[in-house]
């Protein structure tokens, strides 16, 4: 517990911009700055103090949190949302720290950091994202029908092949918006997904097995490894293997595409390797393409996949890159970490 000396507490406590509380161990509020008694609409910081804090908190359940955290003389640090005194509701993070102030009294000192209009703003895009990914895959699908019936029409080869083009290039619209929709859910509910372990060597086998079969044009070579490491995943590590693997042959343009799958084990990691003899990606790009940056509104990433495969990589504590291979082509590793 710190031991804060009376002067260096006002200074700091009063001049901190985010509401701050002062309360004993009964939750009662001992002290208040400014900050707060404007944030919590009451007059003034002398009529907030004396107020229970069960007043102000929505749920008070959190309580019993903070008692165990303060109990162990650790920091609290969660979600709330606080109650103003004209009935508003507002969402964000809280801190709660034991302190000893001047003559050897202790108390927590509490600190709230309001995050409502970011809630806000995230709920509409959520939904906003949701209605227009709606209405473009049924149009497009809508547009399929149509560009279907007019292939069995078309006898002009120069025809056939612009539609041809056209239906492949609203697939791929569908297809984005089926892994902008798989991205949300993963997003939305990684907190409470289980990441477990899977035996990698098994995962990877089928997905080079279907790539096989839906690209007859490119050979794969697997080289699975003599054990079979365990790696920290879950089931969605074959979407992203697949992921990369399609990657590989669509921006192949050699006659020949060839794709190599070998793992590189190692004490506390497995790197799956893809190494592909396509023309590679540039080093200037190799950010980018994962969606990690974006120059400007036309040099921005290749679309949801990869940015996908980077997302799911980091919800396992993991990573991926790119480098070049040799003698020329690119070579994607997903770094796992390994369990046993």
């Amino acid at each position: 517990m710190a031991d804060l000396d009376s002067d260096i507490y006002e200074a700091v406590f009063y001049s901190i911009e985010n509401p701050a509380l002062v309360i004993d161990f009964e939750f009662v509020i001992r002290d208040a700055n400014a900050a707060a008694a404007e944030f919590l609409r009451y007059e003034s910081r002398e009529s907030l103090v004396g107020t229970a804090v069960t007043e102000i908190l929505v749920d008070d359940s959190i309580l019993e949190d903070v008692a165990e955290q303060v109990v162990c003389d650790e920091q609290w640090v969660g979600e709330c949302e606080l109650l103003t005194a004209d009935n508003r509701v507002f969402y964000g993070m809280g801190s709660a720290v034991p302190i000893e102030i001047d003559g050897g009294e202790a108390v927590l000192a509490g600190v709230f950091t309001d995050l409502t209009e970011r809630r806000r703003h995230t709920r509409a895009l959520r939904i906003l994202n949701r209605v227009l990914r709606h209405n473009i895959r049924n149009d497009i699908n809508v547009v399929l029908g149509h560009v279907e019936q007019l292939d069995a029409l078309v006898d002009d080869p120069t025809a056939g092949e612009s539609v041809a083009k056209i239906r492949d290039r609203l697939s791929d619209i569908v297809d984005s918006a089926d892994t902008a929709r798989d991205l949300e859910h993963l997003l939305n509910t990684q907190e409470r997904a289980v990441v477990s372990t899977l035996p990698l060597a098994e995962a990877v086998r089928p997905v080079v097995d279907r790539a096989d079969r839906e690209f007859p044009d490119a050979r794969f070579d697997y080289d699975p490894p003599a054990g079979s490491p365990h790696v920290v995943a879950n089931d969605t590590v074959r979407r992203v293997l697949w992921e990369v693997l399609e990657n590989a042959v669509e921006h192949n343009t050699t006659p020949d595409p060839v794709v190599e799958v070998s793992f590189d084990i190692r004490d506390d990691q497995v790197v799956v390797r893809v190494a592909d003899n396509g023309p590679g990606v540039f080093e200037s790009r190799r950010e980018m393409i994962f969606g990690r940056e974006e120059i400007d509104q036309v040099h921005h990433g290749n679309g949801f996949s990869l940015f996908f495969v980077d997302q799911v990589m980091k919800t396992y504590g993991g990573d991926v890159w790119v480098e070049s291979n040799d003698p020329h082509g690119a070579v994607f590793k997903l770094q796992f970490t390994r369990a046993w």
